[in-house]
């Protein structure tokens, strides 16, 4: 899943994805994931959400939003992927690498467009 503030980053690495194969889709960052995290006795802020266990890829990345300080900003969360069994045919079985293909196809593009 991508969690990002900016729509420019989210097309620039869906388009990387199909390009390599990698499928990549966005998740929401509600402000109600914030407000979980909110609710902390000791803290302003803490990293797991209330109730537990409850959108945990969600209230992460609205955990790691409270301390970005660039105006354009992506998280993917990968750790559902980093393994293949023998789902996807042009990986082997193991560790599978991915985002890696799609991360270095939207650094080129990056590269060669005018976004900065």
């Amino acid at each position: 899943g991508t969690f990002t503030n900016s729509s420019t980053l989210w097309q620039g690495l869906h388009e990387s994805g199909k390009t390599t194969g990698d499928r990549v889709w966005r998740m929401p960052i509600y402000k109600l994931y914030t407000s979980h995290m909110s609710k902390a006795p000791l803290a302003d802020l803490n990293n797991i959400s209330t109730p537990a266990g409850q959108a945990g890829s969600c209230c992460a990345a609205a955990f790691l939003q409270q301390f970005v300080s660039c105006k354009h900003w992506a998280h993917l969360d990968i750790a559902g992927v980093m393994f293949n069994t023998d789902q996807v045919p042009y990986l082997r079985k193991g560790m599978a690498g991915r985002p890696t293909r799609t991360l270095i196809q939207f650094l080129e593009n990056l590269k060669m467009s005018d976004y900065r």
